[in-house]
């Protein structure tokens, strides 16, 4: 079908996309007043931002004093986001003029306000958003309304990622949260399932997108605990499970499983692996002496909290990358609690110097590396001796010489501690190389945190020397950046920095790009987007 033409024979402009009013706040507060309350304060501190610092920063564009909605007196822009943006139709399950989607997208721009830099500030005000819209849609109508509201309020929560919530929010109160919000999904799912006559007015195509999203957000939070650690451990049980009729199990299922445990026992004493240290069982090791202490071997002195804190940690990450033991397993070999292992691997616990070894997570962590190291020393010597300059040690010597930094950052070259003013140089050498444009990003942000965390594994290299390196940035920039999951820190300033600094660092190193990289380049042409999508609409990939 041709194009649609003018008089003059020229191309009819296309016509604008449809759009919907978004949730006015006299609406807001009307519906969802404890929603509303939250939103308040979310105002209170971006107006009192612009009072402070509005003179300084009012020629630059997206800052200055926020423009205020005429019959509540708050503001209609908070942090970037605008309350007040039109709401484009989108073919969705749930219609985009919907009571249910437009406060998902209200409440999904309330959780993107509440990013401010603090992880711990964040994390309160993002569960203070999402407790008082749970409530709200709790007073809803039972039925139809409060399917679409709920669902409007699951949707928001897996599409904004919540990154800072279950970074640094109480597990306790989170998993209460999303337990008060699942019980009252089993309710409307069996209901829904149950409506032969259709009253409740959820049809089928929208219950399978609300299952969709269900499942989206209870995937964010098992996902929680492999990115955040132990104490993000959530569960999300949105349906009920049916239970199969009990019934005596058939005589030949019986016969079949007797006869495969009989079968897996001889198979596992048949092919046990015997244990290399089997004739030392015995014998007592350093470690489990009495008066045992972890010892620098070329001084002899004991190691402080902070040197164990960085080997465990350079372990644990090892073991990460090499997919042999989680931190959770790590963590249960040492016999120490999450919460004892938490504060002693944050080096702001303890102000003295020793006063770490106070925490049981410093002498647990002491063996257990030492274990490792020993287990480590004999294995190569049964493994024979190699000819000296040749073999797999020649090889690792030549690497130690030539290795890139980053390389070197794994403990492949010399092991001399690198010190500040030489950390310092070395990063002024990096920013010094020219030609390394800076207007597009080919790595991804999660390509870029591994570089960062492995550049910081190098001895001397310290956080703070990288955010002078990366243009004096906020340590809060970093800290989220290095918590987001996928693309969701795009907008972070972190992102762009850190890929130009880690490509002059390639440039410098005379380094090839990586296949990820060649193969980002081909299939994003433009580089990668560096804003954070904010618009007033679903988006939702897949479905």
């Amino acid at each position: 079908m041709a194009e649609p033409s003018s008089s003059s024979g020229q191309p009819a402009p296309a016509a604008a996309a449809p759009t919907v009013p978004p949730l006015s706040l006299s609406t807001v507060r009307s519906r969802y007043p404890r929603l509303f309350r939250q939103y308040a304060l979310l105002s209170n501190r971006e107006t009192s931002f612009a009072d402070d610092f509005g003179s300084d920063l009012e020629d630059l564009p997206g800052f200055g004093p926020p423009p205020i909605d005429a019959a509540t007196g708050l503001a209609l822009t908070i942090n970037h986001n605008n309350f007040a943006e039109p709401l484009h139709e989108t073919k969705c399950p749930m219609a985009t003029a919907s009571d249910g989607n437009r406060f998902c997208i209200f409440l999904w721009k309330c959780l993107s306000a509440t990013e401010s830099g603090s992880c711990g500030g964040d994390a309160c005000r993002q569960f203070d958003v999402l407790n008082a819209a749970l409530d709200d849609v709790l007073e809803t109508a039972a039925g139809m309304s409060r399917f679409e509201h709920l669902l409007g309020w699951t949707a928001a929560a897996a599409n904004h990622g919540l990154s800072m919530l279950l970074y640094r929010g109480s597990q306790d109160r989170n998993q209460a949260l999303f337990k008060a919000a699942g019980d009252e999904w089993k309710k409307l799912f069996e209901r829904a399932e149950n409506d032969a006559a259709g009253t409740m007015g959820v049809s089928k195509e929208l219950c399978g997108f609300a299952e969709w999203q269900c499942k989206s957000f209870q995937s964010l939070l098992k996902q929680a605990k492999e990115e955040y650690g132990e104490h993000a451990k959530y569960t999300f049980n949105f349906k009920k499970q049916k239970r199969a009729a009990k019934g005596p199990a058939p005589a030949s299922a019986v016969a079949a499983s007797a006869a495969a445990t009989a079968a897996a026992s001889t198979n596992l004493k048949e092919n046990a692996v015997p244990d290399a240290n089997a004739e030392d069982d015995d014998e007592l090791k350093p470690w489990e002496m009495e008066g045992w202490v972890p010892t620098i071997k070329s001084s002899g002195k004991q190691k402080t909290p902070n040197m164990i804190r960085n080997e465990l940690q350079k372990y644990i990450d090892q073991c990460k990358a090499d997919k042999t033991m989680t931190q959770t397993a790590i963590i249960q070999k040492m016999g120490v609690n999450n919460n004892t292992f938490r504060r002693f691997m944050d080096p702001k616990t303890y102000k003295g110097k020793w006063s770490g070894t106070q925490n049981g997570t410093y002498w647990a962590g002491a063996k257990l590396l030492a274990e490792v190291k020993y287990t480590a020393e004999k294995a190569k010597k049964s493994g024979g001796k190699r000819k000296s300059g040749g073999g797999s040690d020649g090889a690792a010597a030549k690497k130690a010489k030539t290795g890139t930094f980053l390389d070197n950052a794994a403990g492949g070259a010399s092991s001399k501690k690198m010190s500040k003013a030489d950390a310092l140089a070395f990063v002024a050498r990096i920013n010094a190389v020219e030609g390394v444009p800076d207007a597009v990003v080919f790595d991804t942000c999660p390509q870029v945190v591994a570089k960062v965390k492995k550049f910081l594994e190098r001895d001397g290299m310290t956080k703070a020397v990288l955010l002078q390196a990366l243009g004096n940035l906020n340590s809060n920039s970093l800290n989220r950046f290095l918590a987001g999951k996928k693309q969701d820190q795009c907008g972070n300033v972190t992102y762009k920095a850190g890929y130009v600094f880690f490509e002059k660092l390639r440039v410098l190193e005379g380094q090839k790009k990586s296949a990820a990289r060649t193969k980002n380049e081909r299939e994003h042409p433009t580089g990668f987007s560096l804003t954070k999508s904010r618009g007033g609409k679903w988006v939702f990939g897949g479905w």
